[in-house]
């Protein structure tokens, strides 16, 4: 593959000639079952696991290339031993694979459709996809029917987002080739356009050169290469087919902005989710354990949890508690005082008070705070909470908010639900009017017909003067 000059810079001799050692993976080092090869070239010309979804790109004019390669429509091809095809040699072409005597054989296609390519929303510089309207940048996955876990409700997912960048400034040689825009291994070496610390020479010999800091292991590299696991469950048996389900969760981590970055605090997602009367909300997140010791944040040290109340005024974080959604049921959230308190406590048990919680404690609060029965900072709470599909059943604007990840500063998860009629008012001034104009064309049409029966009749000698 291209490794510009690495072959001395980064000790890629034959005896490293790997898909473990690549340009930008000098040393070799690998995260789980991670190929560094393959994470760092798109398309790989060897077979993969992964099925491709999308390709979101700076420059579109490489979109047909990138869906004609993807092993979604094309076969990949691969060397073994002749009598164990499940064990792959190390040749990488077929003239070398039948130069040792091995097999070259062919990988089908995956045989599904080829992945989407669209342009790449702008995001600001080293801040993980935060997009020109504040908001993260998304893209929205159809989970492909023809999967067959889609079809038996079992699907367990692994998705997996790589983030590549090129460098490119005016002034370095032009590295792209006619045929495909990219490089390869004919750009190796002294035909490298880049090499590291280029020396620059403005004058003559006595001139003093300038270094450039030019690292060939960092240009157009693979910054980011994460996977995340989730499940695909059915639609409950109570929900409609033709009904609209919506996933409601939180993203972010425990910490300051400085320690979250380049993530984000707390939030939920999405923060403003709009909906129809008769739409279903899925509430559901999850946390974790496993946070930086020393994180700013509430609760036991190293640990993420959120919970949700509503409140009904957002600039003051006033909690809806029982008495005053007894008096404003029309503005409640959730309709009954048993879910209210479930999505506030997450069904923690073995409880104290705050004033038992500072006896156990010697009256030290930060250690009460950190007590696993500190129900208030949500501590008893399992990492996981999943809060049930809810139906929206009356319109409103609902706020709500985490008390434990609020802390009356910058620090602010809160999150706005809309629920609007079935149809807009406009719509409904359209179906009233045409109603209305139905029944005074039936009325019409009745009373013409009223005259042709009756042609001495009132009605009749209305219809002759018209």
């Amino acid at each position: 593959m291209y490794i510009a000059d690495r072959e001395d810079q980064g000790n890629l001799v034959d005896g490293r000639a790997s898909a473990i050692y690549t340009r930008q993976n000098n040393n070799g080092n690998r995260q789980g079952y991670e190929c560094a090869e393959e994470r760092d070239y798109y398309p790989y010309w060897h077979p993969s696991q992964w099925k491709d979804v999308a390709i979101l790109a700076t420059n579109t004019d490489y979109c047909d290339f990138y869906k004609a390669e993807s092993q979604n429509v094309k076969a990949k091809n691969y060397c073994h031993a002749p009598d164990t095809p499940e064990v792959q040699s190390a040749e990488n072409n077929q003239a070398e694979c039948a130069q040792e005597g091995n097999v070259w054989a062919e990988q089908p296609s995956f045989g599904i459709s080829a992945p989407d390519c669209v342009r790449v929303p702008w995001s600001r510089e080293n801040h993980l996809g935060s997009g020109i309207d504040g908001f993260n940048n998304r893209y929205n996955m159809t989970v492909p029917k023809g999967e067959s876990c889609v079809k038996t409700d079992n699907c367990v997912c692994v998705l997996r987002l790589r983030y590549n960048i090129s460098t490119i400034e005016d002034g370095f040689p032009d590295m792209s080739r006619p045929d495909t825009g990219f490089i390869d291994w004919t750009n190796n070496g002294e035909a490298s356009a880049i090499t590291e610390d280029i020396i620059v020479e403005l004058g003559n010999a006595n001139t003093p050169e300038l270094a450039m800091a030019t690292d060939t292991s960092q240009f157009g590299r693979t910054f980011q290469d994460r996977t995340h696991t989730f499940r695909i469950a059915a639609r409950p048996s109570g929900v409609p087919a033709s009904a609209r389900l919506y996933n409601l969760n939180v993203r972010g981590k425990r910490g300051n902005i400085v320690q979250t970055y380049p993530a984000t605090e707390y939030d939920f997602i999405p923060q403003y989710l709009y909906t129809r009367v008769g739409d279903y909300i899925h509430f559901q997140w999850t946390g974790c354990d496993t946070n930086p010791a020393g994180n700013a944040g509430e609760g036991t040290d190293g640990t993420d949890r959120s919970n949700v109340v509503q409140i009904v005024d957002p600039a003051k974080s006033k909690i809806v508690t029982d008495e005053w959604a007894e008096k404003n049921k029309k503005k409640v959230l959730f309709e009954d005082a048993s879910t209210r308190l479930r999505f506030a406590t997450l069904d923690q048990e073995n409880c104290q008070t705050k004033e038992e919680l500072l006896a156990a404690n010697g009256n030290n609060e930060g250690a009460a705070e950190q007590n696993v029965a500190n129900c208030g900072k949500l501590n008893a709470a399992e990492r996981y909470f999943d809060g049930g599909v809810l139906r929206m059943n009356k319109t409103g604007t609902f706020y709500y908010m985490s008390t434990r990840n609020h802390n009356f500063s910058n620090r602010d998860q809160k999150g706005i639900i809309y629920v609007v009629p079935l149809l807009p008012a406009w719509a409904v001034g359209v179906v009233v009017a045409g109603g209305i104009l139905f029944v005074l064309a039936a009325a019409v049409a009745g009373l013409m017909f009223y005259a042709k029966s009756h042609p001495h009749s009132g009605v009749a000698n209305m219809f002759s003067k018209m």
